[in-house]
């Protein structure tokens, strides 16, 4: 089977997702082909070691200045953001950059051409950006998949006709039931009408390209997500790009783990750099008041001597953080909750503290104890919750028994993401899989229409005993007095 990968290069984690997903379909014997339209040059490639034909779309004038400048400012902006507001504002930044890469990408010369030569089977790409759905649809693929790197957004299952549960699915955010119901039209009419004059008027609506996707890979572990009603074309591959294969620590490593009887690591990923945080967050962090436990923490800038005059603080750019996190001498992971961390950390059992700072984090929070990113303000929080993570053993049984479920799991990951893949490419589209519900407006959908019927029937026949009430009433008053006469 021939498959066609849209693989922007845009978030480390994301990239390095779709890439392993690739992988896979190449070990099972598949012929994959990457399209990678270049929207972030620093990433040095496209998450995949053993797909032999990778197609990239050169960078837009947007994409290189985004890569130029906003690494840093995305960081800062993350860290200092306090409202949705400001969030969304640097989100039209992203929408710009994809628009024109996007534009930049169609446009490249003889690209559509070669791409419809190769006869893909099936293709896939994240939701993120339309453009792939486009190009999908012009190159004639009807098998198509979407791949979620991160957990699923409430509302972001919308257009599959899945709805929202906020009365029992805890939504974390306002970020977070927004995203799915505005933030993807306000991505996909720009990119819509771009595809629209490229190839016609009539070229289809993204919303409808994504609502005939068969099947929704989505980065969700069942055993730590939010259980909720489904449909047949949502499939949870959570951890799938998580190594459950380690080594053990090297020398130097080793020797900082025997320090002291208990070790935290502290990160906060690829995009929350640790050294763009506030001045006062790391300055909370540093009067930590723990002399018996090793803080390790990951922190890109050594000029700024971060861990100058405190002993049992480590600071370092790099850590060989899966290897550590299954290393028994770790007490603790503070992070960012970012999917791929969270994941690797559940994985091997580890307990989390965790301080959400966007996106999908928020959401991904209920698998720690839970600080706000401001709490970094008022160090006498973060000693609270070092406290009880370090010193209550439950939180460590509890973190190796979730640990253990998750690494003896029924079906492994892969094998639920080839075999479906397979299937689909095979037999798709899986039209059978579709439900009615995604046809209907709101009012169908929830039955408001039904009850406003029922409602005026039911006024209707409170009116007319009312009227047949008051005749009765109005007979045997006048006979009674008649009678009386």
């Amino acid at each position: 089977l021939r498959f066609l990968v849209y693989n922007p290069l845009f978030g480390t984690s994301h990239v390095n997702f779709m890439g392993k997903l690739s992988d896979m379909l190449v070990d099972a014997g598949h012929e994959v082909v990457i399209l990678a339209p270049v929207i972030d040059y620093n990433l040095p490639g496209v998450g995949s070691t053993k797909v032999q034909k990778v197609i990239k779309a050169p960078p837009s004038p947007t994409s290189i200045l985004y890569s130029e400048i906003a690494g840093d400012e995305t960081s800062s902006t993350m860290w200092r953001s306090k409202s949705i507001g400001s969030l969304l504002e640097h989100m039209k930044l992203f929408i710009n950059v994809w628009v024109d890469q996007c534009n930049t990408t169609l446009n490249h010369p003889g690209l559509l051409e070669s791409l419809r030569a190769e006869k893909f089977d099936a293709a896939f790409s994240e939701p993120m950006d339309k453009c792939g759905y486009g190009i999908f649809h012009h190159l004639g693929i009807k098998n198509v998949a979407a791949t979620l790197s991160i957990a699923s957004f409430e509302g972001s299952f919308e257009v599959t006709g899945v709805p929202s549960f906020p009365a029992y699915v805890p939504v974390g955010n306002t970020i977070s039931l927004s995203f799915g119901k505005l933030f993807i039209p306000y991505m996909s009419t720009p990119v819509e009408l771009l595809l629209k004059e490229k190839f016609g008027a009539d070229f289809p609506s993204l919303t409808g390209l994504m609502s005939a996707s068969s099947l929704w890979f989505v980065n969700n572990e069942p055993l730590i997500e939010f259980p909720r009603p489904i449909t047949h074309q949502i499939v949870d591959i959570g951890g799938i790009s998580v190594s459950t294969g380690h080594s053990e620590l090297n020398k130097t490593w080793s020797d900082v783990m025997d320090l002291r009887s208990q070790t935290v690591l502290l990160s906060f990923g690829t995009v929350a750099k640790s050294f763009l945080m506030p001045e006062n967050y790391k300055n909370k962090i540093r009067q930590m008041k723990f002399t018996n436990v090793t803080f390790i923490w990951k922190y890109e800038k050594p000029e700024d001597r971060i861990s100058e005059g405190i002993p049992n603080l480590i600071e370092t750019t790099w850590v060989p953080q899966n290897d550590m996190l299954y290393d028994p001498r770790l007490s603790l992971f503070i992070t960012h909750c970012g999917q791929g961390s969270t994941t690797e950390a559940t994985t091997a059992g580890v307990p989390l503290i965790v301080i959400p700072v966007l996106g999908d984090q928020k959401r991904n929070a209920a698998t720690g104890i839970v600080m706000e990113k401001e709490s970094l303000e008022h160090p006498d929080e973060l000693e609270a919750a070092l406290t009880e993570a370090l010193r209550n053993p439950k939180n460590r049984n509890n973190a190796r028994k979730v640990g253990e479920m998750i690494r003896n799991r029924p079906f492994t990951p892969r094998e639920t993401f080839v075999r479906n893949m397979e299937f689909m490419a095979r037999y798709g589209p899986l039209r059978m899989l579709d439900h009615y519900g995604k046809e209907l407006n709101f009012i169908q959908y929830y039955l408001i229409d039904v009850f406003a019927f029922l409602f005026a029937v039911s006024l209707l026949f409170v009116y007319v005993l009312f009227r047949v009430a008051k005749f009765g009433f109005s007979k045997c008053f006048r006979l009674a007095k008649l009678k009386r006469d």
